[in-house]
């Protein structure tokens, strides 16, 4: 594997990018320095095939294939929050609605965690997920 992952504002829905860079702009108040570019998201914890339904249309997205990627990053570069009130500020933000949000530690896991960027040498295992009969799985089951 090689090469790195980086984010980039022009494959942002832009909908999405003054919520972005409020996380950018947080990114870079706790230390991190994203470069202006918009975060890679990653989820620390156990993750289940039910994760990847709620961030995932099963039939529209999941179904071109998707993969979770193991990895190592440097703590220094790792940025945690939490995904519940993220979303609670993403969707203000969406609705036009004002709404604070600020880091703060996560209430539940998997904990969504931010990084500037992704190096390849850091990653230790992809896994493909299921691109189809999401509906006889075991949604509980760990991908």
């Amino acid at each position: 594997m090689t090469g790195d992952l980086f984010g980039d504002w022009d494959r942002v829905p832009p909908a999405l990018v003054a919520p972005y860079r409020a996380m950018v702009d947080a990114m870079e108040r706790a230390g991190v320095a994203t470069g202006g570019r918009p975060p890679v998201w990653a989820w620390r914890g156990e993750l289940r095939l039910i994760d990847a339904v709620s961030l995932f249309d099963a039939e529209h997205e999941l179904s071109r294939g998707f993969a979770t990627v193991e990895f190592d990053a440097p703590e220094r570069l790792v940025v945690a929050s939490d995904y519940g009130r993220w979303n609670d500020f993403l969707a203000a933000s969406l609705e036009g609605r004002e709404c604070a949000w600020e880091l703060g530690p996560a209430e539940r896991e998997p904990v969504q965690v931010c990084l500037p960027y992704l190096r390849a040498e850091w990653v230790r295992d992809v896994r493909p997920l299921p691109t189809g009969g999401w509906d006889r799985l075991d949604l509980a089951a760990a991908v």
